[in-house]
């Protein structure tokens, strides 16, 4: 027990001894002071990797300030070289080590017209206020963007990507984290190769193409892309649209959400629930595995699920456009409300398997002819009876074809 006691002792002792030699004198700072020009080009070169902070301001000069942290701080070299086009900074080890222990931040004050190249082996990098070009790449770090006008290439290899209130064309890509992009007036493309991909309040610029095509490999993505048409492809997450003019878009495992498509939506997913709020002309929706509801669209609709409940709401001027319906689902309810006056000719049939609850049946608030087979039919290796609901409404304009397996059908005024 004694020894022990004294083991622990000396734990702690070496313990305050190691914490008194990182906080005391462990810190070394350089500053610097260079005469600038608008226009000019700041490089940044880290070899021992860092943290890079870069801000815009309106004197034409550029403040450096260098913090080396750590207990071989001695053992980085930085160096800056004046040159005609700007400045360019580098730092290094001076002997390699197995273990370097450092931590080194960059900070950094430019005119706000200035062009920025960086890479760092390691480490974050936060670029504000400033209009150029903006070039780089940090090994694994955050990246952070506010307030920047001009073109962007940027890559970290492990880390998030933030842009907000930027006009920026070009792209930003990472290779393990999320990308958000808010406030943005531009053609920045945001990639991310394991993350979700997030945009909000984006405005393209006027000669951009009219498409905004966005891809990521394995996460969500969070769209909003107003008076923009809108593809999209996630391999595995969700995908939420708030503003669009034409919707395309489809995942393989993950949730489907459209708040408003001003000219269309066709959306396809293998295993999740689809939600259209608002959708004019049309809606083309498919899941293999969940429930389809259309709140809202002013026009014609297909929608297909292999499991899962349909309900579709039909608005709008019903003399107006193209206002065919077809809904199918292998197992499950549907509910269509149409706008009354809709001139339509129904062709609904409810298929139920041989042991199913059996009382299945067609509800409508219009005149229909509803029968039912008397003898089992085999399909599909399954015995099946059939509901079959028929007639016309105003002449029979649009057709309204609705299929289902094992479930009700209900046709309604519109709410």
């Amino acid at each position: 027990m004694k020894k022990l006691f004294v083991i622990t002792v000396i734990v702690f002792m070496a313990g305050l001894l190691l914490s008194a030699e990182l906080l005391a004198g462990t810190e070394t700072t350089l500053k610097k002071e260079f005469k600038a020009e608008r226009g000019e080009k700041i490089e940044i070169d880290l070899g021992t990797g860092g943290d890079i902070i870069i801000q815009g301001w309106s004197k034409e000069r550029i403040e450096a300030e260098v913090t080396i942290k750590g207990r071989n701080r001695d053992n980085i070299e930085v160096d800056f070289d004046r040159q005609r086009s700007g400045l360019k900074i580098t730092s290094e080890y001076k002997q390699r080590r197995r273990n370097n222990r450092t931590d080194m931040r960059i900070f950094l004050r430019v005119p706000e017209e200035f062009d920025v190249k960086f890479e760092t082996n390691g480490g974050d990098v936060d670029i504000r206020k400033i209009r150029g070009s903006f070039t780089g790449r940090t090994m694994g770090g955050d990246i952070t963007f506010k307030e920047l006008s001009g073109t962007a290439r940027i890559t970290t290899m492990g880390g998030d990507i933030e842009v907000e209130d930027c006009e920026l064309d070009g792209r930003v890509k990472t290779m393990g984290g999320d990308v958000d992009i808010r406030e943005l007036k531009g053609n920045l493309k945001g990639i991310t190769m394991g993350g979700e991909v997030n945009y909000h309040n984006i405005k393209r610029s006027d000669n951009d193409a009219d498409e905004v095509s966005v891809t990521t490999l394995g996460g969500d993505l969070d769209l909003d892309f107003e008076d923009q048409d809108v593809k999209a492809r996630t391999f595995g997450g969700d995908i939420d649209v708030s503003r669009a003019k034409k919707v395309n878009v489809s995942t393989f495992g993950g949730d489907i959400n459209v708040d408003e498509a001003l000219v269309g939506a066709s959306v396809n997913t293998m295993g999740g629930d689809i939600t259209i709020r608002f959708a004019n002309e049309y809606v083309q929706a498919r899941t293999m595995g969940g429930d389809i509801d259309i709140k809202g669209v002013d026009g014609w609709v297909k929608a297909t699920t292999m499991g899962g409940d349909i309900n579709v709401t039909m608005i709008g001027d019903p003399e107006k456009g193209k206002r065919d319906v077809e809904l199918k689902s292998m197992g499950g309810d549907i509910e269509l409300y149409v706008p009354e006056g809709l001139s339509m000719e129904f062709d609904i049939e409810i298929a139920y398997t041989k042991g199913s609850r059996r009382n299945y049946k067609i509800v409508s608030d219009f005149d229909m002819k509803i029968e039912e087979t008397e003898k089992w039919k085999s399909h599909w290796g399954q015995k099946r009876k059939y509901i079959y609901g028929t007639g016309e409404v105003k002449g029979g304009e649009h057709t309204i074809k609705i299929r289902t397996t094992n479930g009700n059908v209900y046709v309604k005024k519109g709410k």
